[in-house]
């Protein structure tokens, strides 16, 4: 009786607890304290001392109140042992179901009366369990916690179960019957019946409650549209051919756009490959929210920053194409404020994640990247060979990047000039990004300094646009050399150079070997002691050939993202992509302090004399 009357203390001064919270107290509706809630949560109190299972609790938590704390206010009761208890209940009334329907003889008075009594009160434990545990718990127990999101899942059709058996064991009625009534059903008359159906509402307003609050739903695919804002020269011939070959049809693509003296061109050149609409710069996104698919940002680099944002905010999967940003105050934003900007974004890089991504792989090893690759053996795409040769190669010496493209890949017309002006060098990012990147991949983090460049400018195509558009185009030539650490480094990016200098290559000298990387056959070689160590390369002949297309690599990088998110890591080029920017910038500023020349040149001349390097020294 002590213990009991111990408990009975215990009960009490929790419902005074409860009884005298403020105003954020469940009792209290309206500014003023309900006494129907407050009579009705005490009345489960006290109902919840004929509980068996409630004994059992209070025993088992005194017996460990006095081992070692956990987070938790007061020892934890396994949920397993409650489950236990529910089934040896099953097990006990299947049981006596199963003997009244048996041929015996019927059990003396005593014992069916004793039987019939635990019955009820079992009954009243398990309705009381129910609606307390599945329905009003929350009210009284805010911070309350299950072990496991099924917990109430699976013991809601148990206690079903249960009160079933046990109904018919005290009653008499068969199951069917029982069934009948609780589903509302009752016979014409039949006030325990109808009781039944009553309760069978209640307990279908239960389960609703079970399902709503426990369940954890089910995550739905992201959709298999895809929008693109932008009908520029990248969505026509590299973004949309990709959609084409990876599977895509005209339905599920949507080109959106500004207009601009290139827009009816643009929709001839998409023709029926995907749905092209033409639209005002504050309406290009409408598409994209309304449809909420994954979308590619493919708009001239100032609108990147503005459109990411957007797409962010509105928990859209993007990706957007390079350079991300061309300012440094939007850069600081993205690096402050990235794990929420971009959580949701991918940083497009045509060289570093496909031209170039066998030398990624080779850099940084991501399982991801593995896919799209094959090797002169099996080993260069696993752990230990990749990592021994790493090792054979020994310490970076040097870095060679040429980037250098013909009449055919350099800008004609308006479509790209918003690339080439204004006529500084910042513009000229739109392909030097690539070589910046590679260089950061392969020296890792932290800044370089830049030791020298030579610039140079294409006669015809600047005296082209000076004529036709009255502006001056950025260079379109760049040579610069740097220092990080004890390597060497040199970079060549330049457009409409002559077809016997067009070259797109890197090639990476160690202590003991070399690497080198073809980006136009996707491709890299390594050389350790002057031996052949095999290649890398992406496997055009891996799903139907559908990668030998250019842009089909990335943009099923991208979609892997957008469909399954990151996984254990981001597999794009966010945080290394803004490192190449800020030491774009620094380069920039040491060219317009040091008033770096210009040379113009023509195709022709690039044979015989180039752009000199000066040299790019600290300014006091």
């Amino acid at each position: 009786m002590t213990r009991y009357r111990r408990y009975l203390e215990r009960i009490s001064r929790a419902a005074q607890k409860v009884s005298t919270r403020p105003a954020s107290s469940s009792y209290i509706w309206g500014g003023r304290r309900s006494p129907l809630a407050f009579a009705v949560f005490h009345l489960f109190f006290l109902i919840r001392l004929l509980s068996p299972l409630q004994w059992i609790k209070y025993s088992v938590r005194r017996r460990n109140a006095a081992k070692p704390p956990t987070t938790n206010q007061r020892p934890d009761f396994p949920a397993a042992y409650t489950e236990w208890y529910f089934i040896v209940i099953l097990v006990a009334a299947g049981t006596v179901y199963m003997l009244r329907h048996a041929a015996n003889p019927r059990p003396p008075a005593l014992l069916a009366w004793l039987l019939s009594a635990t019955g009820w009160l079992l009954i009243t434990e398990c309705v009381v369990w129910v609606i307390y545990y599945l329905m009003l718990r929350a009210f009284v127990e805010r911070y309350y916690t299950i072990f496991h999101p099924a917990e109430y899942v699976l013991t809601f059709p148990l206690l079903l179960t249960i009160q079933v058996l046990l109904v018919s064991d005290v009653t008499g009625r068969g199951i069917t019957e029982l069934l009948q009534a609780f589903i509302g059903n009752p016979e014409a008359g039949d006030q325990f019946g109808t009781t039944l159906a009553v309760f069978g509402l209640a307990y279908l307003g239960v389960a609703i409650t079970v399902v709503l609050s426990s369940h954890p739903g089910i995550d739905t695919r992201t959709a298999q549209t895809i929008s693109v804002i932008g009908a520029g020269d990248v969505t026509l011939n590299r973004i949309l051919p990709a959609l084409k070959t990876l599977g895509y049809e005209r339905s599920s693509i949507t080109i959106s756009s500004i207009e601009d003296p290139e827009t009816g061109s643009a929709r001839t050149a998409i023709g029926d490959d995907a749905q092209f609409h033409m639209t005002s710069p504050d309406k290009v996104l409408a598409t994209a929210l309304r449809e909420h698919a994954p979308t590619i940002i493919a708009s001239p680099t100032f609108a990147h920053f503005t459109q990411l944002v957007a797409l962010a905010t509105a928990g859209i999967p993007f990706a957007v194409e390079k350079p991300i940003a061309s300012g440094r105050p939007e850069r600081t934003v993205l690096r402050t404020e990235g794990a929420q900007l971009m959580n949701r974004g991918f940083a497009l890089s045509y060289y570093s994640l496909e031209k170039a991504l066998p030398l990624t792989y080779f850099l940084q090893p991501l399982p991801v990247y593995s896919r799209y690759l094959a090797a002169s053996e099996p080993g260069l795409l696993g752990g230990a060979a990749l990592h021994a040769l790493r090792e054979e190669l020994g310490q970076v010496r040097s870095v060679h990047i040429d980037l250098l493209e013909g009449a055919s890949r350099s800008p004609a017309g308006y479509g790209r000039l918003w690339t080439e002006v204004p006529g500084t060098l910042h513009p000229f990012i739109e392909t030097t990004i690539h070589p910046l990147l590679l260089l950061r991949h392969i020296t890792g983090s932290g800044s370089i300094t830049w030791t020298g460049c030579a610039l140079g400018r294409n006669a015809p195509r600047a005296a082209q646009v000076r004529a036709q558009y009255g502006q001056e185009i950025a260079p379109t030539w760049l040579e610069a050399t740097a220092q990080h650490g004890a390597t060497e480094l040199r970079m060549r990016v330049a457009k409409y150079v002559p077809a016997s200098l067009a070259q797109r290559r890197a090639v990476i000298t160690y202590a003991n070997g070399s690497v080198s990387a073809d980006f136009d056959s996707r491709r890299v070689g390594f050389e350790v002691n002057g031996r052949d160590r095999g290649w890398i390369a992406i496997d055009t002949d891996r799903d139907a050939g559908r990668y030998q297309q250019n842009y089909a690599v990335l943009i099923s990088l991208f979609m892997e993202f957008a469909i399954n998110g990151w996984g254990a890591v981001r597999f794009d080029d966010f945080y290394r992509q803004l490192d190449a920017l800020d030491n774009w910038d620094d380069l920039c500023e040491l060219v317009d302090q040091h008033r770096t020349p210009v040379t113009e040149y023509t195709a022709e001349s690039l044979v015989t004399s180039r752009p000199t390097l000066t040299a790019l020294s600290v300014v006091p």
